[in-house]
Order: structure tokens, then sequence, then C-alpha cells
């Protein structure tokens, strides 16, 4: 047995006066009756009325007063079956902002995509927080977890290039900061993370791992082309060629039991995430749990029961033998 609210059994304590007021009550009507009259008289001033059942009917609401405060404490017993259900999910979206996200090989810039893409994902939802990482050759939390959509779009649409002071890209720096991001114990955690692919730092994989044992599922998105394009590095001047890396990507995704996708400018992809997405927190809503029984209605009913049982109640005399026939009679 459990009691939710135990606080308000300290309320019991009133009762508990009542109860002995109530035990008392003769003894000090009839000290009070005594200093004004005689004793023999009391009898003829109580002539219509029974002080067992006024006391009883004291003693009913008393009972009736004691029922509710155990209502009110709402005590719970017996198990019963009830479906878990969750009010939204928390979603983090890491998204590569290093150099190699200027390239054009999809219009108009992979960065630039990638946050149409997210605009885009942020219209469909309604209850789930969302959080912003941005990350190059390190990670930084741009939004942490909340359900201001308007906020997550101005931080979203201020990301570029140069968000991030330290160059690269470390995909496992992202990963590790998402790992800290999620509020703890919470067991419908997701990450979008959104990139060319190319990991500098090679640390993606053991921090997918450690995602996976923290049931953190990735689902990751792979913007550019594997044929890629000549990109300039500003600084010297030099130009690399810059190619999506669908492996890495898909490893990842496939360690966090999440699923990758190819970035397409018609952006049907974002659609097929939020099916998984949701479709895995329905299977997770449909499961049952096991909770105690909520039984504070119990008591309630007996209040009524007392109070009613109380009204019904005449607290007069009761009429026995020739006396009462002789009443009938009349």
């Amino acid at each position: 047995m459990n009691i939710a609210n135990p606080y308000f059994l300290v309320l019991s304590v009133i009762c508990l006066i009542f109860f002995i007021l109530l035990f008392r009550r003769e003894r000090y009507l009839q000290r009070r009756f005594n200093k004004y009259a005689e004793a023999h008289l009391r009898e003829h001033y109580y002539n219509s009325q029974s002080p067992f059942w006024i006391g009883f009917k004291l003693f009913l609401v008393i009972l009736a007063l004691a029922s509710v405060i155990v209502a009110l404490a709402r005590p719970e017993w017996d198990y019963e079956k009830k479906d878990l259900q969750s009010s939204g999910m928390d979603i983090i979206f890491a998204i590569d902002v290093s150099k190699s996200m200027d390239a054009t090989d999809m219009m108009p810039s992979r960065l630039l995509r990638a946050i149409l893409q997210i605009g885009s994902f942020l219209e469909q939802i309604k209850t789930d927080r969302i959080g912003i990482i941005a990350f190059a050759g390190t990670a930084t939390l741009e939004c942490p977890l909340t359900d201001d959509y308007e906020a997550v779009k101005i931080v979203l649409n201020g990301l570029n290039s140069n968000s991030v002071e330290i160059p690269g890209t470390n995909i496992g720096s992202a990963l590790n900061m998402a790992a800290t991001a999620f509020p703890e114990g919470s067991k419908s955690n997701t990450l979008i993370l959104i990139s060319d692919g190319e990991d500098l730092e090679n640390s993606a994989l053991r921090k997918a791992k450690e995602l996976k044992t923290k049931g953190i599922r990735v689902y990751t998105m792979g913007v550019g082309s594997p044929e890629g394009t000549l990109i300039r590095n500003p600084e010297t001047g030099e130009e690399v060629q810059s190619k999506l890396d669908e492996k890495t990507l898909q490893e990842i995704a496939r360690i966090t039991d999440g699923e990758y996708y190819r970035v397409t400018p018609g952006g049907e992809e974002i659609q097929l995430i939020l099916k998984r997405i949701y479709e895995s927190e329905s299977s997770r809503r449909g499961r049952k749990v096991s909770l105690l029984k909520a039984q504070y209605y119990l008591f309630g009913i007996l209040a009524l029961i007392f109070l009613e049982i109380e009204t019904l109640i005449n607290p007069g005399k009761r009429k026995k033998g020739l006396l009462a026939a002789e009443h009938s009679n009349e």
C-alpha cells in the first residue's frame, strides 16, 4: 500500500479531537445542566431528544470527515496495467558547419541545404523538444533542448561555416556533446546528425558505441555528392576535393540502431526520418506497465454513505411497548 499525499493525514488529528470531545460530550452537558437546574429535571428537558442518537449522528459525521481526509491522501493498493504515455521526445540536431559544408555540389550549399531540411522538420512537430549542436573541429551546444521552436529557428538561421572557431571536422566531438546534452534517465532520445561525413579525427565510431550504451539513437543524413567538388581554403588559397563520405555516416547509424539517408533537393528523406522516429516512439508508448491503483474514490463513497445514514436518523426518543402503540393509534 502506498499513500500519494501523506501530508493530508495530518488532518486526521482533527477527527481524533472530535472523537474525544464526542465521548466527553454527555458528561459536559450533564455538568452544564446541573449548574442551572435540578438533575431530575434533565429527563423532562430532553424528553423528545435521544442523547444516544444525537451522539451517533455526530459520530457518523466525524467518520465521514475521516473518510474525506483519507481520500485526499490518495491511498493506493493493488496493481493495474496501464499504457505508458509520453508527451513528446527529445531530438537534437548535430549540424556540420565545417568549411567543406560551403561546397556547392548541392545547391545553394551543403550547409544551407541542411538548414532548410531542419527548418522543414520543425514545421511538422508539435510537442517535442529540439536542441541544436554545431560542430567543426570541436562542438558547441548552440541551443539546449527547448519547445520554443521560434528560438530554435533563430539559432538555426544564424549558423554558418564561421560558427565554430576551431576548423576541421570532428564528428566524435558532436556525438560526445550530444551524450551530455540529453537529460539523464530519458529513454526516448534521438540525435539527427547532418554532415558530409568527412571525419578528420576518426573518433566517430567509438563515440557512436558510447551513445548506443546510453540508448541514444542516431539518424544520419549525408549532404553532398560522392563525386565531390573542389573547395578553396580561404586562408591558404589551396583547393582540395571534398566528397560525401557515406560509409562513416552509415556505420554510425548502424551502431546506434538508427538509419542513414542522403539529403536530396526534394527533401523526402526528412519525411522518412520523421515517420521512423514516431513509429519507434509509438512502440515505446504501447508498452504496458504495472502501476498501483488509486483507491481514493472508495473512501469518497464511504463518506457519502455515512452522511446519507446520518440524514436518515431521527434523533427523537423511540417509543416502546404500549406507549408506542398508544402513540401510533393517536
